[in-house]
């Protein structure tokens, strides 16, 4: 009995003394966060540990890997506040990184979108770079002078409408065109939701499609990002590319946005040198199912 005792202090001592030595490569930062041992900024590439005192912005954040290649979220969350900024030791506010469930992103098969609820999902949309292009069904939604479909939303207490322009059977959705109003740029972070809704002039009907949160991916960032993070990886073994489509995948879904158009990142990633193929799957771990 007493020596069961032992055994478990003495594996709880070694589990603590794991995690303050934990070691973390940086791979995301938002706002900034200051190593206060250092005086250094956080960015991309950089390694801190378990004890490092740091100084975050309100609403910073950063995404690490850590050193058993698990991806781990920093935030102000249990920060102590003093004036407007925040203090603590980073593993006081680190914790592992929520793992979403595969969302329903569209695949690389050319179909059209049946539904435009499916499409964009409920929660965060990320659209890398500026633009998105994508092909609606039209049987479910006809297009044409009369019947169209129309991006709503909220800014400073006033309801702004934009017609989404299309080709065919191809809709766009562009950052440039939708949040600019009388030649004035609009921030989509003061943007709360996007409503897209279906309407017909010609019976002066409308009706909800979607409603979703729009993030803009910048691509030369999320290159870098996927760059470093796929050089951690690497490190343990060469990855073919649906191990790499993995990684990117999962890494984009829980940082970025739950859903996004699949075909188009594929044809990104491979634009960008980092798999060969658009012939690529999602194939989770038991970590990521």
């Amino acid at each position: 009995m007493i020596s069961a005792i032992i055994f478990s202090l003495l594996l709880n001592i070694n589990t603590s003394s794991d995690h303050l030595l934990e070691t973390y490569h940086v791979v995301h930062v938002k706002g900034k966060i200051q190593n206060v041992s250092t005086k250094k900024y956080l960015r991309r590439g950089m390694k801190i540990k378990s004890s490092d005192n740091l100084k975050l912005s309100k609403g910073a954040k950063a995404v690490m890997i850590g050193s058993r290649r698990g991806r781990f979220i920093l935030t102000t969350k249990r920060a102590k506040k003093k004036g407007t900024e925040f203090y603590a030791f980073v593993k006081d506010v680190v914790s592992p990184l929520k793992k979403n469930a595969k969302a329903s992103t569209r695949g690389a098969e050319d179909t059209d979108v049946e539904s435009l609820k499916g499409y964009f999902g409920d929660t965060d949309f990320a659209i890398i770079g500026k633009k998105v292009a994508f092909n609606v069904n039209l049987s479910n939604y006809p297009l044409s002078k009369t019947k169209f479909l129309v991006c709503r939303y909220v800014y400073n207490g006033k309801a702004i409408n934009k017609k989404l322009p299309y080709q065919g059977n191809t809709v766009t959705f562009d950052k440039s065109r939708i949040f600019t109003k009388n030649g004035v740029k609009i921030s989509p972070d003061e943007v709360e939701q996007i409503e897209i809704y279906y309407f017909d002039k010609s019976n002066r009907s409308s009706r909800k499609e979607a409603a979703f949160n729009v993030v803009f991916v910048d691509s030369d960032e999320l290159k870098n990002e996927l760059t470093e993070l796929l050089a951690i990886y690497n490190k343990d073994k060469n990855l073919n590319d649906n191990a790499k489509y993995t990684h990117v995948y999962t890494y984009v879904r829980d940082v970025h946005g739950k859903y996004f158009d699949e075909k188009v990142f594929k044809k990104w990633l491979k634009a960008n040198g980092f798999i060969s193929s658009t012939d690529v799957k999602f194939k989770p771990q038991k970590s990521e199912k």
